[in-house]
């Protein structure tokens, strides 16, 4: 088990009982299902859903590992040791395969629950060459694959979905499509396979939620009421220093 660490999180509302009057919220439980795969263009909502889902699991007392290729929209938590812009994602990356390498070679069952968050993947490795980009590929499939057993999640955001982001396989040990917004034809079949074509675009904050290969539901994302207390809540997580068993 994972020490005074809580691996389920509501990552929205269900639309369909919103419409009936009842709020339903959709929570997912990583240790059961691990890794999200998130996607959505700009004006989606894709970020506002990230701050959501990153302030419970600064709450929950997850080591949160924060990668933001653009560097924007998340930019108050710069001076943060476990936030990383830009190029400088790449240690964030391999710092958390470190981890994941740590954790294997010392099994433990109380290990902290440890989050990746990456968003932009796919901006990152389209700034990076070839053969770095395969580099990178093969630690992210490290992680989706082998995370789940050392208490290791993955929660990867993206503009546009794409199957050349990820070594071949990889991509289906996501237990958790997220889809927001204007979904794009190719990120719509990669995100929910069958059902790609019942899905029609969505207006911010609104989209679609497929967990462990059920059925997908339509998905809201909840207001955040003060978005300066959310900032302050992730920023205090990514910054904290007192961390356990194999953290950085």
């Amino acid at each position: 088990m994972m020490m005074k660490c809580n691996t389920s999180f509501n990552l929205g509302i269900d639309n369909k009982a919103l419409s009936r009057g009842f709020v339903l919220p959709l929570k997912v439980n990583c240790k059961k299902t691990p890794h999200i795969l998130l996607c959505g263009s700009t004006g989606s909502g894709k970020t506002y859903a990230l701050k959501y889902i990153l302030k419970q699991l600064a709450i929950s007392n997850s080591l949160i590992y924060l990668c933001d290729y653009k560097g924007i929209d998340f930019i108050a938590m710069q001076e943060c040791g476990r936030y990383y812009k830009h190029q400088n994602v790449s240690e964030g990356v391999n710092t958390v395969f470190d981890l994941l390498q740590n954790r294997m070679e010392n099994p433990t069952l109380d290990n902290q629950a440890c989050f990746l968050v990456f968003d932009e993947w796919s901006g990152f490795l389209a700034s990076v060459p070839k053969k770095q980009q395969e580099e990178f590929k093969q630690k992210l499939a490290s992680i989706l694959m082998l995370g789940r057993g050392v208490g290791i999640f993955l929660l990867l955001a993206m503009q546009r979905c794409d199957t050349t982001n990820f070594l071949s396989g990889a991509r289906d040990n996501f237990g958790v499509a997220l889809g927001l917004g204007r979904l794009s034809k190719e990120s719509a079949r990669m995100l929910f396979s069958d059902e790609a074509d019942l899905i029609e675009p969505k207006p911010r904050g609104h989209g679609y939620l497929r967990v462990d290969g059920q059925p997908t539901v339509e998905i809201v994302i909840p207001k955040i009421i003060d978005m300066s207390i959310t900032d302050k809540v992730i920023k205090n997580a990514l910054c904290v220093n007192t961390i356990f068993n194999n953290g950085r």
